[in-house]
């Protein structure tokens, strides 16, 4: 009788120190496991153009314990660099890429290939893709077809009956990009059926403020539209040498906008509501790597109009200078 009691208390002692040491290498194992790491690729990451998104991109992280990373990047990239870059970032454990592509032309056998390796979120501009039945990547951005019409429809706002005679230039932005192909597409439909014509189109990404010069000597526009933050600052900057400057609407997001909108340099903005582009991309991400059953899925931003009347509207401040908490 004694025997086995003897040997129920040492059961009893190797089982509590099996479980004690399982106990243990769980909790040890919680604490020395990384964090899951997204690495972000925008072209020109430190412009101001990006402060929204980025700072929707770290308040998600506070939010979900994700280590991003915003990969510190120049001015009008190549495909072959960003994919050089990330790359780089996946054979340093990123487990997901939130990208914004320089081109969305032949992307198709990139985006497949990153998207085998990581979680991939594309932002601001789709790609071509082919069909993904098992989700694995996706997109968020504005309706830039929308976007393109309602940047017309203030331009019909400002000059109601009077746009026969009326002249536009347009700077197109970067139009390997779908989003600014769309975005044009949009404008020009709407811009139709205005009685506006077309002075020209510029589609040039470097000293664009120089080439607006150019194209206004050759034939001069009433009113310049620019289709992103990058031409509407260069519309500014050649408005402010000119002793008769046009009228300037277009797409913005940056704090220098926001102060040729205040002192009256631009009539009428679009806003894409940026931080919540930012915020919303940590957490797909953030959802796909919980649950990779779950298929990622294509998500719409809205954007709002602002001009001098409304600029100091509480909504439009929110959209203009989020704040992290």
């Amino acid at each position: 009788m004694k025997n086995k009691n003897m040997f129920i208390i040492a059961i009893a002692v190797l089982l509590t120190f099996t479980f004690i040491v399982s106990t243990s290498a769980l909790v040890m194992s919680g604490i020395s496991e990384d964090p899951v790491q997204v690495s972000v690729i925008l072209d020109d990451s430190s412009s101001v153009r990006w402060t929204s998104f980025i700072s929707g991109l770290e308040q998600a992280a506070k939010d979900t314990g994700i280590k991003v990373k915003v990969v510190n990047t120049t001015k009008n990239l190549s495909l072959s660099q960003q994919n050089l870059l990330i790359n780089q970032e996946l054979n340093s454990g990123a487990d997901g890429i939130i990208l914004q592509l320089t081109s969305s032309r032949g992307t198709e056998n990139m985006i497949s290939s990153i998207s085998r390796k990581a979680v991939l979120l594309l932002v601001d501009t789709s790609g071509d893709m082919d069909v993904d039945v098992e989700g694995r990547s996706a997109c968020i951005q504005v309706n830039n077809v929308e976007l393109g019409r309602a940047l017309a429809n203030e331009v019909s706002i400002a000059y109601g009956k009077d746009h026969k005679g009326k002249k536009v230039g347009i700077l197109a932005g970067n139009l390997r990009q779908n989003s600014n192909s769309e975005r044009l597409e949009g404008f020009t439909e709407k811009l139709k059926a205005s009685g506006a014509t077309t002075a020209w189109v510029d589609s040039n990404v470097n000293y664009v403020s120089d080439k607006i010069g150019q194209r206004q000597q050759d034939n001069p526009a009433d009113i310049i539209v620019a289709l992103d933050n990058s031409g509407l600052e260069a519309a500014c900057e050649y408005a402010l040498r000119q002793s008769e400057p046009p009228t300037i609407f277009g797409e913005g997001t940056s704090i220098k906008v926001v102060s040729y909108l205040d002192d009256g340099l631009i009539t009428s903005m679009v806003v894409p509501n940026e931080y919540y582009m930012g915020y919303q991309s940590i957490t797909a991400v953030s959802n796909r790597l919980d649950n990779r059953l779950t298929p990622m899925e294509d998500e719409t931003i809205a954007f709002r109009v602002v001009n001098r009347d409304n600029l100091f509207d509480e909504n439009n401040q929110r959209l203009l200078f989020p704040v992290v908490q």
